[in-house]
C-alpha cells in the first residue's frame, strides 16, 4: 500500500497519540492501584517460613499458599450470575475446586504470568510426590531436579552491588537458591494476582503497567519484604 506524505504523517500522529493515550491510562491505574494491606503481612509470614523451612516441607508450604492466593483471585474476579454461585466453582467437585485446576484456567485466562503459572505447577507435582512417597532419596532427587532444571534463574539478575551483592548467586548451595527462588515467585504472585486481572479490565497490558517505569505502589512494598528475606537467606548457609 502506497502512502501519501499527508497520509504517513497523519498516521504517526495517530501513533503519538495512541501511546501518549496509553501511557496516561497507565499512570492512572496505576496511582488507583491500591494495596491490599492484608495481603503484605500474609506474605511477610510465608516469606518467613521459606527462610527457615526444613527444605523437603517447602513444596507443600508453598502450594498451600499458592493455592489460597488463586481461589481468592478466582473469587474476586469471576463475575456475579454465575449459575450456582462462584463458591460452587471453587469447593468440592468444581472445575476450580483443586490447584492443578485453577492453575489451568489461570493460564489459558492469562490471568497471571505463565512463568509463574509453569513454576507453581511444577512445584505442585513435588508436593504431590512428597506427600505420596516414603523413600527420602527419591523426593531429594525430585528437589534437586526442580532446582537444577525446573526453575527460574532469579538469582542471577538480582545482584544489583547495591541492595544485593553482585554475582551473589554464584556462591550459592542449591537449597539457598531454592530458597531464593520461592521467594521472589510468591512476592510475584501475591502482587499479581491481585493487579493483573484488573489491568486486562481495564484493558491494559499488565506486564507494562505492572512493571513499567511507574507501576503501582504494591510492587514497591512486596519487593523490599522479598529483598530483606534474601538477604537473610543469603547471609545463612544451608
Amino acid at each position: 500500500m502506497t502512502l501519501s506524505e499527508v497520509e504517513k504523517n497523519g498516521l504517526q500522529v495517530f501513533r503519538n497519540y495512541s501511546k501518549a493515550f496509553d501511557a496516561h491510562r497507565a499512570k492512572v491505574f496505576a496511582e488507583s492501584a491500591q494495596t491490599d494491606e492484608r495481603a503484605l503481612p500474609e506474605l511477610a509470614e510465608i516469606l518467613r517460613l521459606v527462610a527457615s523451612e526444613e527444605p523437603r516441607t517447602l513444596p507443600v508450604i508453598v502450594c498451600a499458599f499458592a493455592d489460597d492466593q488463586l481461589k481468592e483471585m478466582f473469587r474476586r474476579e469471576i463475575p456475579d450470575g454465575v449459575p450456582g454461585g462462584r463458591g460452587e466453582l471453587l469447593s468440592g467437585f468444581g472445575p476450580l475446586s483443586r490447584l492443578s485446576q485453577r492453575v489451568q484456567m489461570a493460564y489459558a485466562f492469562g490471568w497471571l504470568s505463565k512463568d509463574i503459572l509453569s513454576e507453581v505447577d511444577h512445584l505442585r507435582k513435588v508436593r504431590n510426590d512428597v506427600s505420596h512417597k516414603w523413600d527420602m532419596k527419591i523426593l531429594e532427587e525430585k528437589v534437586s531436579h526442580l532446582i537444577e532444571h525446573r526453575q527460574h534463574k532469579i538469582e542471577e539478575y538480582l545482584g544489583d552491588g547495591s541492595r544485593l551483592p553482585e554475582n551473589f548467586h554464584e556462591s550459592l548451595q542449591p537449597i539457598q537458591k531454592l530458597r531464593v527462588r520461592l521467594i521472589w515467585l510468591l512476592g510475584r504472585l501475591t502482587y499479581e494476582s491481585r493487579l493483573w486481572v484488573p489491568a486486562l479490565k481495564a484493558k491494559l497490558a499488565p506486564q507494562k503497567v505492572l512493571y513499567g517505569p511507574n507501576p503501582p505502589a504494591m510492587l514497591g512494598r512486596v519487593s523490599a519484604a522479598c529483598l530483606e528475606v534474601t538477604r537473610k537467606v543469603i547471609a545463612h548457609e544451608s
